[in-house]
């Protein structure tokens, strides 16, 4: 009787041919081509977000600090001031501060007309033309421009 084997000897190694992982490694290019600028464009969107929110906060603290007893009726130009609150979350920097990968200036003081004021302008630590710069008032909204410092005069930011 003859034995004959299942198993057949191959003499052959088993592996990838550069071929096959070249083309493996164009298909992973192909999509870092496309998922990395939109990772960068969430983080930077996140992080605008949260210079809005921090603005938001700097504009409830000044209103309160201002309403409060000891104020005179003025507004703060101290971050540590305002820290008082309990609105501004503690962080170090007395006018200015970084937050969010953005600085934040804040001033205030009396204008001619013998009027309180205040103004935070918010500028990115990144040179990225894209990115959004912040200004907010005691007027109102939070303003921006893209790739420049915001003003008072400055399209006012929709969300």
């Amino acid at each position: 009787m003859l034995r004959t084997s299942s198993k057949k000897k191959s003499s052959a190694q088993g592996g990838f041919t550069v071929l096959e992982l070249l083309f493996v490694m164009f298909i992973v290019a192909i999509l870092a081509v496309f998922a990395i600028p939109a990772y960068i464009g969430f983080i930077q969107k996140a992080r605008e977000t949260a210079v809005v929110s921090y603005l938001s906060k700097i504009k409830k603290a000044e209103e309160v600090h201002r309403l409060g007893l000891n104020s005179g009726g003025l507004y703060s130009n101290s971050f540590d001031v305002l820290e008082d609150t309990g609105i501004v979350p503690p962080a170090t920097g007395i006018s200015s501060r970084v937050e969010h990968d953005y600085t934040f200036d804040l001033t205030a003081g009396v204008d001619g007309s013998s009027l309180p004021y205040w103004r935070v302008n918010a500028a990115p630590l990144s040179s990225d033309a894209s990115a959004k710069w912040f200004y907010i008032d005691d007027q109102g909204p939070v303003r921006y421009e893209t790739g420049a410092a915001a003003t008072a005069s400055s399209p006012v930011l929709k969300r």
